[in-house]
């Protein structure tokens, strides 16, 4: 039951409102905030308030929720808006509507002290709590942005600047075989867009929508005139990576797909960027009703503004309104891709929300070398489940500018639209695949979906993967041999939806022969001698007809003899394999021409020089204090429990 009560305290007459219908932090704010001020509340709203209509959705919307139920079209509870007598109602209370959302049964108001007082008497009102406000956490990494300058001459398939993070999700593939997102429908959710930039020239932008001033225009600014240029920085940045298409210069992910642009939040400056999450949820709704198939959102939030606030316990992916708001949208069979965020070495130190839905696409950032950026948010989330969900390319990602141009930009931002890029391909392959389905394909075809963590997920995103577009092979990455013994690999073509692929060795050493048997499977013979090298590859070319994919496989021969070692000549690194039947390995010593010990490990050997193709061992070049050896002759000493046995190697500059 809610109760209003007049509390005397002090010898002064004091109003408060003590009703169950507020929320501890609703019930602070009003009665602690200037009785004519106006804040902001979400108001809760029983059965009695729905309108007994659904919404009309748009058929894209209809088409896309009937891959999951072709029945019912999901049409549920959540597609009932609030009616509106009871939205002039609260009007008339006073009170100034912000936002109405279908999902979770609320209206954001703004009120005083009377209106909230009179909302708590209103009897299709169940609860109240206010707004949050909160401050997108400084995006050190977003700032060190730097400009790039188009490349004279147009490189590979004319990408331009954008060839390496397309090679990097292995976009490039499924562009060969002509996906470029066309038919799929893609949200971005930012700031401000610069759709006039060349860069968007030729993109299909079906609708946009300023879900802080309530209107269509997404391209002005919010801010003062001195911070002006900033407002649409982050969202040009954002949306070039999926959306460029300059042939020669500038090309993204996806640039046939349809887009939808909402602005959300403020961004006048790096240190205070505000948004309420009314915004976001509206926007998602908006979409949802338009028929996204995939939003893109590289946004996340994790400090709070007002008291009684969303702490790290909250991001256990139910609590926080917007991520609840991303698992409905996925409930509805749209993939949600979310930035992880930039925090890993800051104050709040995890995952943001609403990366932190057990519905929602989480992304991390890795460096060009695939190793983990430094300031990718690590999971977990806060009810133990691992985060980020996959890894791609976030530092020194090519992005259009706000101010025309290009530049180069770092942040789980970026890594963001170039997986749900990716994912777009993916969908336009399969367009019967549902947002579930193709959230599950991209974790289980990332780099290390079997063994997954809680900073790279489940691996680096690989794109042709996902789209089932990528030749594998039932074999692993490296074939181990011995010397003066035949060995054969049967190999198969796995993981595999299309036609039966053509296979063919290239770059074939003259000791290894390949046979295609014509039906997606082949035979690796491999026969070395003591001339061949311990170390070499093979490339298996799969022309699939749309387009040839190539795998290469490492071979490693062990020695017939006691040791050997290659590369040799080498210059950064050497392999040491140590043969069969010459015992337990005590030691492995590098020396130098002058007999002074260079670098040794004893007593730590992972496998017995017993075992079915011995041991090997990498010797970096490095002496034992780190610093590089120089060039010169160096001689590897193997000690076993048995004899010793010697080899001359010679290092190169």
């Amino acid at each position: 039951m809610s109760v209003f009560l007049i509390i005397s305290t002090t010898g002064f007459a004091q109003d408060k409102i003590v009703s169950d219908k507020l929320t501890p932090s609703a019930r602070l704010l009003v009665n602690s905030a200037d009785r004519q001020t106006y804040q902001r509340y979400w108001l809760y709203l029983d059965s009695s308030a729905v309108d007994p209509d659904a919404l009309q959705l748009s058929e894209r919307s209809l088409a896309r929720r009937a891959r999951v139920d072709p029945v019912n079209f999901l049409i549920d509870w959540k597609d009932y808006p609030i009616s509106d007598s009871v939205l002039q109602e609260v009007e008339r209370a006073g009170m100034r509507i912000r936002r109405t959302s279908r999902w979770l049964k609320a209206v954001s108001v703004e009120a005083d002290f009377s209106g909230v007082a009179t909302a708590v008497a209103m009897s299709f009102v169940r609860k109240i709590d206010p707004v949050k406000t909160f401050v997108r956490i400084r995006d050190d990494d977003i700032l060190n942005a730097k400009p790039i300058v188009p490349p004279r001459q147009t490189i590979d398939y004319e990408y331009g600047l954008t060839l390496f993070q397309n090679e990097f999700i292995k976009a490039v593939k499924l562009h060969k075989a002509g996906l470029t997102g066309s038919g799929v429908m893609i949200a971005v959710f930012d700031t401000g867009f610069d759709i006039n930039h060349p860069a968007f020239a030729f993109a299909d932008i079906f609708a946009t929508y300023d879900f802080i001033n309530n209107d269509v225009s997404v391209d002005d600014s919010e801010c003062p005139s001195s911070l002006s240029t900033d407002q649409n920085f982050h969202g040009t940045a954002v949306l070039s990576v999926i959306a460029g298409n300059v042939s020669g210069t500038f090309v993204g992910v996806a640039p046939n797909a349809t887009f939808l642009l909402a602005k959300t939040e403020i961004s006048c400056d790096f240190t205070e960027i505000k948004q309420e999450e009314d915004n976001w949820i509206a926007a998602m709704e908006w979409a949802d009703a338009l028929g996204a198939d995939i939003i893109s959102s590289s946004v996340g939030y994790a400090v709070f503004q007002d008291e009684g606030s969303y702490t790290f316990e909250d991001l256990d992916g139910n609590t926080t309104l917007i991520t609840i708001a991303a698992d409905e949208a996925a409930a509805n069979n749209i993939l949600v891709v979310n930035s992880a965020g930039n925090e890993r070495n800051k104050t709040w130190g995890h995952i943001l929300a609403p990366a932190g839905g057990d519905s929602v696409l989480a992304v991390g950032a890795v460096n060009g070398d695939s190793t983990l950026a430094s300031f990718s948010s690590p999971g977990p989330t806060a009810d133990g489940r691992i985060k980020p969900d996959i890894v791609t390319l976030g530092v020194g990602v090519a992005t259009a500018s706000h101010l025309g141009g290009y530049l180069t930009a770092s942040g789980t931002s970026f890594s963001a639209p170039l997986t749900a890029g990716g994912a777009a391909l993916a969908m336009e392959r399969d367009p019967t695949l549902t947002a579930m389905d193709l959230l599950d394909r991209i974790k289980e075809t990332g780099s290390q979906a079997s063994s997954p963590d809680n900073d790279f997920g489940w691996g680096l995103f690989d794109a042709a993967k996902a789209a089932n577009l990528a030749v594998t092979y039932n074999l692993p990455g490296t074939l181990q041999a011995r010397f003066n013994r035949p060995e054969v690999f049967q190999l198969e073509v796995v993981g595999w939806g299309g036609p039966i692929p053509a296979l063919t060795a290239i770059y074939l050493p003259d000791w290894v022969s390949f046979t295609d048997n014509g039906d997606g499977t082949g035979v690796i013979g491999i026969l070395a001698d003591s001339e061949s090298s311990p170390i070499d590859s093979i490339v298996i070319e799969a022309d699939v007809i749309e387009f040839a994919d190539t795998t290469s496989f490492k071979i490693e021969v062990f020695p017939g003899v006691p040791i050997t070692a290659g590369p040799n000549p080498f210059r950064d690194e050497v392999t040491i394999f140590v043969g069969q039947d010459v015992g337990d390995v005590q030691s492995i010593s590098i020396f130098n021409s002058a007999g002074e010990i260079v670098w040794e490990k004893v007593n730590n050997f992972a496998q017995n020089a017993d075992a079915t193709y011995g041991l090997q061992e990498i010797w970096d070049g490095r002496n034992q204090y780190g610093r590089v050896a120089a060039a010169g002759v160096y001689i590897v000493t193997v000690v076993t429990d048995r004899q010793t046995f010697r080899v001359k190697l010679l290092k190169t500059d």
